[in-house]
């Protein structure tokens, strides 16, 4: 039968496979964005570093050429010559008198009207002033930037930046990164370098720098890179990143998965698990002392859980128990345990044993169920032996007395399970008829290394002789605690020391194979 699981359970599994793939998408994009952005604020510090240290340069001459007025042109002019030879970056150095300028470094005597630089934006002369333009009166096609200050009383001095110098710069910088770089001095013109690597396509504006001086826009330097750059560089981070986003997203939806089954009642958990086929039995054989060999097995549920693994047969059972779900685990015990039996070849009345817990023992359905169980596998003749617990001996309100009667007379044997943990008082064994006592691990381990006496553990094997029950000692696991107990008398050894509980194919193989242990139990 196909279990089916509601599609909107499936939502936070989906969840949780997605989330990390959109954030990693999310993330490496501000990522890149970030690094595009930081990236050219290094661009733009770049071109603001040697502007300043061009401009610083250029206010250092200014102050010299200030110094000349109100000196007649012949005078200063071989000293401008000099000095606009001797400092790189500047295109001529000038001297004005009132609006008009009267010497040139270029061309010496000159009769320029300072109203010939309004064809570029020039908003005023202040006393100190400092601006791009777009071009001069002799490069009208070639930017560049203007300082200016007082000289002499009527007078002052200027200097002209070459703008060359500052489109090599900005295009030198446009190169690290594709970008397109623009500065801005004081009001005037922008400067603009050429298209960075080439590119033509639309540029958006990435980083904006701008820098005063007593108030006043001194240096603004915008970076501008086309919108292809930050996609390419995000895509870069994309294939780095992606891969472990898609494995923490499956790890989350493995995780949520479990959560999710989880989350699900343990009824539905365990209704789930018997119709998916999760169950299954492991046999631990029990070794007759009378026979020196294998003389039955304890069948023992185990779950193996997809995707988790075993689980814990103490945790489940508990559960079960507290679920009202211990009966129908039992029925499907038996069922599996009928499907294992049609593959096995033992012979007549080998032990088959199967626990039953009180709320079961007390069923009044029991005997028709356990009647069934035997009729399906009676082709193999086994001797089923229902182990109960002390506490299904107390609980008892008439039933369970009425099924161990009814079933003990059609031939099923019954034992009492880890005898001495509970709190059965010495009158339920002899008011309920059962056929075996097995002996708890616990008083088994209290045998010492040495083989001195154990004073509780001999009380109970000899209460068993005196009651003719057959006694079964669980856990034994070493030769010294073996060759105490088959010394006194103990039937049947069951533990580690013989065999490890095992599926029933591995048991097969085992039983096939296996060599009585005699003086060397295997």
């Amino acid at each position: 039968m196909t279990v089916r699981v509601p599609s909107w359970r499936y939502l936070p599994v989906a969840f949780a496979l997605v989330v990390p793939v959109l954030l990693c998408v999310a993330w490496t994009w501000l990522h890149a964005k970030n690094e595009q952005r930081h990236a050219a604020e290094a661009a733009a510090k770049i071109v603001r570093v040697q502007v300043e240290n061009i401009l610083s340069q250029a206010w250092s001459l200014l102050d010299r050429v200030a110094e000349l007025t109100p000196q007649p042109c012949a005078a200063v002019l071989p000293s401008l010559q000099r000095w606009s030879a001797l400092n790189p970056y500047f295109r001529a150095l000038v001297l004005a008198n009132s609006d008009h300028i009267y010497c040139s470094s270029v061309i010496g005597t000159v009769d320029f009207s300072i109203g010939d630089f309004r064809k570029w934006p020039i908003k005023g002369t202040p006393d100190r002033w400092l601006f791009s333009v777009a071009g001069t009166p002799l490069a009208p096609d070639r930017p560049a930037i203007l300082l200016g200050k007082p000289g002499a009383p009527g007078y002052s001095g200027a200097v002209a930046v070459d703008g060359r110098y500052i489109l090599d710069l900005l295009n030198a910088v446009a190169t690290l990164g594709d970008y397109r770089l623009e500065l801005t001095v004081g009001d005037g013109a922008p400067i603009r370098s050429e298209s960075g690597n080439g590119a033509t396509g639309p540029a958006g504006l990435v980083y904006e720098e701008v820098t005063r001086n007593s108030g006043r826009v001194a240096l603004s330097i915008n970076v501008k890179a086309p919108s292809e750059s930050v996609v390419t560089a995000w895509q870069q981070l994309m294939l780095s990143y992606l891969p472990a986003a898609m494995l923490i997203g499956a790890g989350l939806a493995v995780a949520a998965y479990r959560l999710q089954v989880n989350r699900l009642s343990f009824k539905e958990q365990l209704r789930r698990a018997m119709q998916a086929d999760e169950f299954q039995v492991y046999y631990q054989p029990v070794y007759g002392q009378q026979t020196g060999q294998c003389e039955g097995v304890e069948a023992l549920m185990r779950w193996n859980r997809p995707g988790v693994g075993f689980v814990r047969p103490d945790i489940f059972i508990a559960a079960a128990e507290a679920e009202d779900m211990i009966i129908p685990l039992t029925r499907h015990l038996l069922r599996l345990i009928e499907r294992d039996l049609q593959t096995w070849n033992t012979p007549p009345d080998f032990h088959v044993g199967v626990n039953l817990a009180p709320e079961h023992l007390s069923s009044s359905g029991l005997v028709a169920e356990i009647e069934a169980f035997r009729a399906n596998v009676a082709a193999r003749r086994p001797l089923i032996v229902l182990e109960i617990t002390e506490r299904s001996l107390i609980s008892d309100n008439g039933q369970a007395r009425r099924n161990i009667d009814a079933l003990r007379a059609e031939g099923v044997r019954v034992a009492i399970d880890d005898f001495g943990t509970g709190h059965c008082s010495l009158s339920y064994l002899q008011k309920f008829p059962v056929d075996y006592l097995k002996i708890d691990k616990g008083f088994v381990h209290a045998i010492q290394p040495t083989g001195e006496e154990a004073p509780v553990l001999d009380v109970i094997i000899t209460l068993s002789h005196r009651l003719n029950m057959a006694v079964v000692a669980e856990g034994v696991e070493t030769q010294v605690q073996f060759d105490y107990l088959t010394s006194r008398g103990v039937a049947f050894i069951q533990g580690y020391l013989f065999a490890r509980p095992m599926p029933s194919a591995e048991f097969l193989r085992w039983y096939a194979s296996h060599s009585p242990p005699g003086s060397q139990p295997a």
